[in-house]
């Protein structure tokens, strides 16, 4: 076994190292982001196609979801969330 690796017990998504990328087109979706979250993955989360009705619903409703689940959020574009597990390291620059 590679000294980095899971073992059999652990997922990739259980240390981090699964990486989601959505793209929803209705607030429903952003429940799955939110599911993605819990299970440890990174969420790379592009809102462009919500209305525009539930855009900072969204966006609002992610934000309390990673608060609650001790995750790190960073804006990346103006429709383009990250959302991290806490240990997951982020560099700004």
């Amino acid at each position: 076994m590679e000294p980095f690796s899971p073992g059999p017990e652990l997922s990739s998504a259980a240390w981090g190292a699964e990486m989601v990328v959505l793209h929803p087109k209705d607030f429903e979706a952003i429940r799955e982001a939110v599911a993605s979250l819990r299970n440890q993955a990174t969420v790379l989360l592009n809102v462009s196609a919500l209305p525009e009705n539930q855009l900072q619903r969204a966006v609002d409703f992610m934000a309390g979801a990673a608060f609650a689940l001790d995750s790190q959020q960073v804006r990346l574009g103006e429709h383009v969330l990250l959302y991290a597990p806490h240990y997951v390291q982020l560099n700004q620059e």
